[in-house]
């Protein structure tokens, strides 16, 4: 698709609720997309696993939403409190 960075994650924000589901994300934002690593931000632990189950999946819906090869890992962090 050619998209920079920026037109991705504006794109990764407006396509969430259909990436991750709504219910998961309520509990997890996209926070970059660098080098086609997707670094997600989880609320907590849980949310955090739940991700990390999902990663291949994430990989495929982020592609289908994305272009293929937007994003091939990802990284999930939770807040620093």
């Amino acid at each position: 698709m050619g998209m920079t960075d920026v037109d991705s994650i504006n794109a990764l924000f407006v396509e969430w609720p259909d990436i991750v589901g709504e219910h998961l994300a309520q509990h997890c934002v996209p926070k970059s997309l660098r080098d086609q690593v997707l670094t997600i931000e989880a609320s907590d632990h849980q949310w955090a696993t739940e991700l990390k189950w999902m990663t291949s999946l994430l990989i495929e819906r982020c592609g289908d939403a994305l272009g293929s090869d937007a994003v091939t890992d990802v990284r999930i962090i939770r807040p620093k409190h």
